[in-house]
């Protein structure tokens, strides 16, 4: 299946920008992003990454990447499943309760670093498995 990366981590974006289409907001946070995201589920895209589980194993890492299908589905069965929906809805109300999300400006720059890799590798990972499956 064809995707789009939607992330606000340079690293990742400067690492797929040649290979994949990918949606990068440099200035956003998590909520920001999530939300960004929304808009694109319920226009009918299809989530294909978590887009919240990797952030619980790492609660500080201001940067996200999320794959959603390139293609959008509104037409075929969405329109009978709210699951999608469901989904990033949960995934927002989710990351408004975390306690420790951090400000991008408000972080060292090698501390952000450090979270620019590892969510690049969280990334690269999913990617393996979705490209070999």
């Amino acid at each position: 299946m064809e995707y789009i990366i939607i992330t606000n981590n340079s690293k990742v974006y400067n690492f797929y920008k040649e290979t994949n289409e990918v949606l990068f907001y440099q200035k956003k946070d998590l909520i920001d992003l999530l939300e960004i995201i929304r808009g694109k589920i319920y226009a009918g895209h299809i989530l294909l990454s978590d887009p919240i589980l990797s952030t619980l194993d790492n609660l500080d890492n201001p940067y996200k990447s999320v794959a959603i299908s390139k293609a959008d589905f509104l037409g075929e069965i969405l329109i009978r499943d709210d699951s999608q929906k469901k989904m990033i809805d949960s995934a927002i109300k989710i990351a408004k309760k975390l306690p420790f999300r951090k400000i991008i400006s408000d972080t060292e720059e090698a501390e952000l670093e450090k979270y620019r890799f590892i969510d690049l590798n969280i990334l690269t990972e999913f990617i393996k498995r979705l490209d070999n499956f």
